[in-house]
């Protein structure tokens, strides 16, 4: 029932602000060449787009310091590498925890990563909710949208019990589309060749 009432007071709040002339993320426009072959996008073109992206936004940060896991995954592999972790500096940064936690990982078990779908293995495989956001954060996802996610991630953090860390990262894709995310790397892709 709480989260009933969070996600309507939410939409309602969204609802209010784009009424009153928010402007929505206007780089949904894909290119006619892309288009018309019906491009997927792969993990190797999310990771030059993202390569470009700074390595800390506040939506991400602001979760971090929050939430930020204590122990496992990419925050083990930190402090193994002597790395401050620290949630208060948003440290290890979500760029690093993207390409040389979960990239350089994924890539020593499954070395055609690159050619594969970034839909599926970057957008519906990725549980970890501050890398999401950095994610959602760096494709220039609409900050509204963002949030929403983020409010996601959140109502996990405080009322786990009963809630799959998996229903959490299908709760924050809900809020942010694919093509929100495909958008903006295909038009960026088509701006840098």
């Amino acid at each position: 029932m709480k989260r009933i009432t969070f996600l309507m007071i939410s939409s309602l709040l969204v609802s209010i602000v784009l009424s009153n002339g928010a402007k929505t993320n206007t780089k949904t426009e894909v290119p006619l060449e892309i288009e018309k072959q019906n491009y997927t996008l792969t993990v190797g073109d999310m990771v030059a787009y993202l390569q470009t992206k700074e390595e800390h936004y506040p939506h991400s940060d602001e979760f971090i310091e929050r939430y930020q896991q204590k122990s496992g995954g990419y925050i083990d592999l930190a402090r193994s590498k002597g790395m401050v972790v620290d949630k208060r500096l948003h440290l290890p940064n979500q760029k690093w925890h993207f390409f040389d936690s979960w990239l350089a990982l994924t890539y020593e078990s499954t070395p055609d990563i690159y050619e594969q779908s970034a839909k599926t293995r970057v957008y519906t495989y990725l549980l970890c909710p501050e890398l999401l956001l950095w994610i959602y954060e760096a494709c220039e996802v609409d900050p509204v949208k963002v949030k929403l996610a983020k409010a996601e991630a959140e109502y996990y953090k405080t009322n786990k019990e009963g809630m799959a860390m998996t229903t959490m990262a299908k709760n924050m894709r809900e809020c942010v589309p694919w093509e929100d995310l495909e958008s903006t790397v295909l038009a960026w892709m088509a701006e840098n060749g």
